[in-house]
């Protein structure tokens, strides 16, 4: 099943896959993440758990812009994934977002990969 939000600059499409015996939810973030929606996007935060599925793979690939509430909201995501012991990882990522996420110090665990194909097969 293929669900999607939309919000003012952002689509972000969800679908599920099976690897072996688990299910594992990719997220397509598609356009910016800016002042014009960040709000909107922390508000709909709960439901991309409704759903009580904690193992995510973040496509970044077309994410063309981040902000720091952006940022903020991806690690959350991943500190709740943690503690419902799941896994989230990125896999795919635009150059300005890869360029941002080079700059800061990660937490502990997050990773990162270049493309879809490489998140899954590390996850």
């Amino acid at each position: 099943m293929q669900t999607q939000i939309s919000l003012k600059e952002l689509i972000i499409k969800t679908h599920e896959i099976e690897k072996g015996t688990s299910h594992i939810k990719i997220m397509k973030f598609e356009g910016k993440i800016t002042n014009n929606n960040g709000f909107e996007l922390n508000k709909k935060f709960s439901e991309f758990f409704i759903d009580n599925k904690y193992n995510i793979i973040l496509d970044l690939s077309e994410l063309q812009y981040i902000n720091s509430t952006g940022i903020a909201i991806i690690f959350s995501m991943f500190f709740k994934c943690k503690e419902n012991q799941g896994k989230l990882v990125v896999g795919g990522l635009h150059n300005f977002v890869k360029r941002v996420f080079s700059m800061m110090t990660l937490p502990e665990g997050f990773r990162l990969y270049n493309t879809l194909d490489e998140a899954l097969q590390n996850f």
